[in-house]
This record gives C-alpha cells, structure tokens and sequence, in this order.
C-alpha cells in the first residue's frame, strides 16, 4: 500500500468515526450514571450486569428496581427473537426464578424494561432482553399504547439527533401478584430518558459540563387499562419525584451541580 492509498484509508476512517453513531452494548457502559439502588450480591437487591443492559433484581417480587441501558442508533437493527420469554437460570440458587408461565392468562404483558428493539441489532442481542429479570407485568394498554410510544419516540431522538440517550426504567408499588412464582404487579411504571449533549468525550463528562442543555424526561404511568391512546406527555414529571417514590438514587456518577439540575428539570415533552 503505498503512502497516498494509506491517506485516502486515514481519511475515510475519520469521516466514517465523526458521522456514524457506534453502538454500546458492552457491559461496562450500562449504567453509567450510577447504580440507583446499590445493588450488590443480596437477593432483595441483585446486580446484573450485561453487555445489553443492567439491573437491580428483588427476588421476592420477580421483578427488577430499575433497568439501565444506553441507546444510540447504532444499537437498533432487524434481529428479532420469536421465542417464549426466558427464565433468568444465572441467578443464584435461592433466589425466584420468573417463568413464561407465569404470565400466561394473567391478563398482564410481559413488558420489556429494556426494549427488544432498542437491542435488536443482532438476534442475539434481541433474545437478551426477553430474559424475565428485564420483565415487568403491564396491562396491554400501557404496555402497548404509552409505553411503546415513548420507546419509539427515544429511538426516533437518536435517529433524528445522532446523539445517545441514556435510559433507566422500572416500577414500584404493588397491585397484587400473578402466577404460581407471586410475581408483583407493579402499581406505577417509570422511565427516565437522559439526551446527552453533543460534543466529544464521555457522557459524564459531556453532562457536567453542560447540565442546562442535557434535557431529561422522566414518565410515571399507573399500570392500569383506559389509557393506550392517552399521550405520553401527560404522564411527565421529575428525576425527584420519581427518586422520592422509589427510594432509589439517581446520577449519583455525575457532580452536584449536574446531578441536582438533572433530578429537577420539568420538561415541555416538545424539545
């Protein structure tokens, strides 16, 4: 190769490095912000870690605090699992193992906290996010009319903007349980999607030095039928609030000044 043909190379690898969006299913870059329970090693409070996603498992509820992940457009593609949901066999012995059954005539979805189709850029990334520690039970109309609308709307930012969104979702209170295993029906489902500012190095970095133009939706929406055309805007609140209901700590990884401004941004639903 001689030097001309190696310059043209250099050229397109930095064209191609400064306009494509790559993407992060790597297991350190997961949870980013912070880890909002401290989860650990406990049962009541199970870490996860995965290259598509990570989370907090409370083993008497079947059903995880809190998913984080991060999303670019690089992460979304055609891989598409068809398969039963899939029982969490990684979790150590002792603690409730979920089961597709479990669900079946329970008149809940199985509602993805990470979404297939944010982890759909290979099938076996898509099959990741059908393991049960990522399920919650949702009735169709949430799961179906708000909740799949905001997952399209956050995959449409990255799309639409080039820049990566930062996603934690989860829920809290308890309306009952279902299925032989008592899986908790949460009373509420909540989502905080964190656009991250333009510009080079990592996010943290890119947030603190720019809180004000980091725009931070959060959602709370009560787990209930009559709302599948209702629009996700009239369930927007604050990090704060959500913070207050579910005694978890959010973007405990960025500095106070960031953090504070991040937990108490009301946004429009219009930026």
């Amino acid at each position: 190769m001689n030097n001309r043909t190696r310059f043209a190379c250099l050229v397109c690898l930095v064209v191609a490095s400064a306009t494509s969006s790559f993407a992060y299913i790597i297991t350190s870059y997961q949870m980013v912000l912070g880890n909002p329970s401290s989860a650990g090693t406990g049962a009541e409070n199970y870490l996860k870690q995965l290259p598509q996603y990570a989370l907090g498992y409370q083993s008497s509820k079947g059903i995880p605090k809190w998913v984080a992940w991060s999303l670019t457009s690089g992460d979304q593609g055609s891989g598409r699992y068809d398969g039963n949901f899939i029982t969490d066999t990684s979790l150590p012995a002792g603690m409730k193992r979920v089961t597709h059954a479990d669900y079946t005539n329970s008149g809940y979805d199985r509602g993805h906290m990470c979404p297939n189709a944010d982890r759909n850029i290979t099938l076996a990334d898509s099959k990741e996010t059908f393991i049960l520690t990522n399920i919650q039970p949702q009735r169709p109309d949430n799961n179906q009319g708000i909740w799949a609308n905001f997952e399209t709307y956050c995959r449409n930012l990255t799309n639409s903007t080039g820049r990566e969104v930062l996603i934690m979702s989860g829920g809290y209170g308890s309306a009952g349980t279902i299925g032989t295993n008592a899986v908790t029906v949460p009373t509420y489902n909540w989502k905080i999607a964190i656009l991250v500012p333009a510009g080079s190095g990592s996010p943290i970095t890119k947030i603190n030095a720019n809180p004000a133009g980091t725009r931070v939706i959060a959602l709370r929406v009560p787990n209930i039928a009559g709302i599948r055309t209702t629009p996700w805007t009239n369930y927007i609140t604050t990090a704060s609030s959500l913070q207050g209901s579910t005694a978890l700590a959010f973007f405990t990884a960025l500095n106070s000044t960031a953090r504070t401004t991040l937990l108490n941004d009301l946004d429009n639903g219009t930026n």
